[in-house]
């Protein structure tokens, strides 16, 4: 019959500089497995999904939101530069009808149409007051950075675009900007 082992009351004996080498490196290459697995990729999907596959990716998808839902990854950002220079293209020909002489009425002007836009656009009453409360409390500052920051050309070409409709005012006066850069 066996008999329970018996503790020592001597303490081990303390590890050598050859084992807490080799316990580092141990402990290195496990960290180096354990990341290689963390990053490796996922299995393959099947290649024919199925119903069930689809909804319950779009439940994935719903659970995770995310402010730019863009799958074209980080190499395949859009071309700003280039979608500026179209931009430029398209707004030339119309530019010459709104362009202003000086930068404080072409300021005043793109603010105008900026808050002619809003209040178009917005259909509920309430933030629409909101907005255009937000617009007018911020106005002093805006005008005075537009003036300071904005070519003539972009402040028109902002002008031109809110009364098409065609984005609003944040992404505009950036395009705008590159488009007409202030010389």
């Amino acid at each position: 019959m066996l008999r329970p082992r018996e503790r020592s009351t001597t303490p081990p004996p303390a590890p050598t500089r050859r084992s807490a080498t080799a316990a580092r490196r141990a402990r290195a290459l496990a960290a180096l497995a354990l990341a290689h697995l963390a990053c490796a990729p996922a299995a393959e999907a099947p290649t024919s999904p199925t119903r069930d596959d689809a909804d319950a990716d779009a439940a994935a998808s719903a659970a995770l939101r995310t402010a730019n839902d863009d799958r074209r990854s980080f190499d395949n950002q859009p071309d700003y530069e280039g979608e500026a220079a179209g931009l430029r293209a398209y707004v030339d020909a119309r530019l010459g009808e709104i362009k202003a002489d000086e930068p404080a009425a072409a300021c005043t002007r793109m603010l105008d149409a900026a808050a002619a836009f809003y209040a178009a656009v917005e259909r509920e009453e309430a933030q629409r007051s909101a907005l255009l409360a937000a617009l007018s409390a911020t106005r002093e500052g805006d005008h005075e950075a537009c003036v300071r920051e904005t070519s003539l050309e972009a402040a028109a070409c902002v002008v031109i675009l809110l009364g098409d409709r065609s984005a609003e005012l944040p992404w505009l006066l950036d395009q705008c900007s590159r488009a007409y850069p202030r010389r």
